[in-house]
């Protein structure tokens, strides 16, 4: 499967290499006086150093999977380690990765005119990145058949679902303790998606992995059991819907997680983009958690065009920013956006901002 990956974004990565240089994140983490390429060398060793040994050890199935993405794109591992050790730079590193990023849905039964399970998500990340998704569907010999969105050098899911109809989705959170374990959550997540079938399995599963990141996780199965996870590198807690619904943006919820967040009076200071400077860590969740709140309060039930509208809402000025679910930044916007349904194993993808896009439909065959 690594192979067929690698072959099948080859030419990106390759670009990817000669462009990295110029990454706001990457000139960020050099050294004033250290030349380029010397750093990137250097970087690309420490990162393989770091995250290797717990990638094979806890991982090996999706070691060999990283292993076979460098085979078929023809690209050194080391630039695929360094790839995934920027995965946890969004939790672990320098403010510049910390931004505002992401806001998923959560809808039972209950709640929809379907009477049918809907999970959904804007996924909002720097512009420069964009060229890299990918929509991936998975054959693993001996486990749970994958269908899901992915980035090109990574072998793990940031947001997707198995031929069972569990489905898992991916929001960065702001967490202050240090990892123990340095393998990033996305190969948890796919690990996860390959062996679990129900949200039960799948909640025991992510709190008790070996794994780095700080994420709000929404995971559903076929039979209408959806909780959101809560997690940091070592800490866990799970809630539950209310009202048949359940809405994660990018701060915790639950006593337990709050004791381990970064403070909500905090400030974006440093190397941030301009557009963060100065604002408050937590403005934008909580505006965008709010702002889902008060739309979904107008609906008694919602279906797919209800939900398309929500993610491409740009508040109650029709001004869009960074501010908004469907967000529009100079460096972060959303680039893609998702609504699975569980029940039939199909999911609809758009790349672009929702507001402006339309969605492609995908299932298992």
């Amino acid at each position: 499967m690594g192979v067929q990956q690698g072959r099948v974004v080859r030419e990106v990565l390759h670009r990817t290499v000669e462009q990295i240089s110029s990454f706001v994140e990457v000139r960020s983490m050099k050294p004033r006086l250290l030349p380029m390429s010397l750093f990137l060398s250097l970087a690309r060793r420490r990162a393989t150093k770091q995250l290797m040994d717990d990638i094979v050890h806890y991982y090996p199935n999706q070691a060999e999977r990283l292993k076979g993405i460098a085979e078929g794109a023809g690209i050194d591992l080391s630039w695929l380690f360094f790839a995934q050790s920027m995965e946890l730079l969004v939790t672990v590193g320098p403010s510049i990765f910390r931004v505002p990023a992401c806001t998923s849905l959560g809808f039972t039964q209950q709640r929809t005119r379907t009477t049918e399970t809907i999970i959904a998500k804007n996924f909002d990340y720097p512009n420069h990145f964009s060229p890299l998704h990918l929509t991936c569907h998975t054959k693993p010999v001996g486990a749970y058949q994958t269908l899901g969105c992915t980035m090109a050098p990574l072998p793990g899911m940031i947001d997707g679902m198995n031929e069972y109809g569990l489905t898992v989705t991916q929001n960065l959170a702001y967490a202050i303790d240090e990892p123990t374990y340095f393998a990033p959550n996305s190969l948890a997540l796919q690990e996860m998606l390959e062996t679990c079938k129900t949200t039960d399995e799948a909640v025991t599963f992510i709190t008790h992995a070996k794994r780095a990141g700080n994420h709000l996780l929404m995971i559903a199965d076929a039979d209408d059991n959806i909780k959101t996870v809560e997690i940091s590198h070592n800490y866990a807690a799970v809630r539950s819907p209310i009202d048949g619904q359940i809405i994660n943006t990018n701060h915790y919820h639950t006593p337990e997680m709050q004791q381990h967040e970064v403070p909500h009076n905090a400030i974006f200071t440093g190397n941030v983009p301009k557009e963060f400077l100065g604002t408050r860590v937590h403005e934008s969740s909580e505006q965008r958690f709010k702002r889902a709140q008060e739309l979904l309060n107008n609906e008694a039930f919602v279906d797919e065009p209800v939900i398309a509208t929500l993610l491409s809402d740009h508040g109650k000025d029709n001004k869009p920013s960074n501010l908004t679910l469907c967000q529009h930044g100079e460096y972060n916007s959303t680039l893609r956006s998702v609504i699975f349904y569980p029940k039939r194993r199909s999911l609809k993808v758009l790349y672009g901002n929702p507001c402006q896009s339309t969605f492609s439909e995908f299932s298992f065959s």
